[in-house]
């Protein structure tokens, strides 16, 4: 009769689950609230093979622990009193693990240290973390139109790479707007008609945090088209009052004489939909013209 293997690999794979330190391990008997707190920490979990034969446990980063149990002088051990300390300790492992660019990031010229940001004997928050050093960027999360970064749906490590050597730390090394693509494919093209300022840098009309006008614009319409772009001509036109003759019927003009003026000076996108590129010349009006004035 064959044997079943199931026991045996459920057995296996409960062992490798079950996390490095415990009670009978020498540190919990006496820093017992950190060995609780570190019970099901990823650093408990490391197996010896994961790491190419380090030490693992608390003495993977504290060194040998040996002599400073056996006469209690902290001094004997690895404590991370010092930020050279604390860094060289983390890459010993992590720089194997992605952060091999670290010593060139933003964030080490400034003589920020892996504890800085990382709580490694209890759970921290990543943006509360990122929050600390960059409050004037995360109030911009606060205004109408963001990032869903305060609802959870996204982080700041969805866009950047905190051990990156890249600009502003983002997670490309490439333009900006290869960045922007890996979430609005459809804004990337090719177009045939192509707008400028969208080729170029995504920032030139949004701000990537959070903005007061909707999509995430730099500023409103018509303010932001026309840092590059002209009133039509229409703008300065008057309208005729009465009833126009538009394919054989006609219609009244319910907003007199100004017509012209409200439609062409508040909102360039009733028109001009496709503002990042189109593969037609010109675009329908989608709203019908209710959304000229707002």
């Amino acid at each position: 009769m064959r044997r079943s293997i199931l026991p045996a690999l459920c057995a296996a794979v409960c062992a490798l689950a079950l996390p490095a330190i415990s009670a009978d391990n020498p540190c919990a008997d006496c820093h017992d609230e950190v060995a609780e707190a570190m019970a099901n920490q990823i650093h408990m979990r490391i197996e010896p093979f994961e790491v190419y034969g380090r030490q693992v446990g608390c003495e993977g980063c504290h060194g040998d622990g040996t002599k400073h149990m056996e006469e209690g002088d902290p001094s004997l051990i690895r404590t991370f009193s010092n930020p050279a300390e604390d860094v060289a300790a983390c890459l010993d492992c992590h720089s194997l693990k992605g952060q091999a660019e670290w010593q060139a990031s933003t964030h080490a010229m400034e003589n920020i240290t892996c504890l800085d940001c990382h709580s490694i004997h209890a759970k921290s928050n990543p943006i509360n973390t990122c929050k600390d050093c960059h409050q004037q960027v995360y109030t911009q999360f606060e205004l109408p139109s963001h990032h869903p970064v305060p609802e959870g749906y996204m982080s700041c490590a969805s866009c950047h790479d905190p051990h990156a050597a890249t600009e502003f730390q983002l997670k490309t090394h490439m333009r900006l707007n290869d960045l922007c693509y890996t979430c609005h494919q459809n804004k990337e093209g090719p177009f045939i008609f192509e707008h400028a300022p969208v080729v170029e840098d995504c920032s030139l009309c949004h701000a990537a945090h959070g903005s007061v006008p909707n999509n995430l614009l730099t500023v409103n319409e018509p303010t932001l088209c026309l840092q590059c772009h002209e009133f039509h001509f229409h703008a300065g036109l008057l309208s005729p009052e009465g009833p126009t003759d538009v394919g054989g019927r006609e219609f009244e003009n319910s907003n007199g004489e100004h017509s012209f003026n409200a439609a062409m000076t508040t909102k360039c996108t009733q028109c001009h939909s496709q503002v990042h590129g189109s593969d037609l010349a010109t675009q329908s009006v989608p709203g019908a013209g209710y959304g000229l004035v707002r």
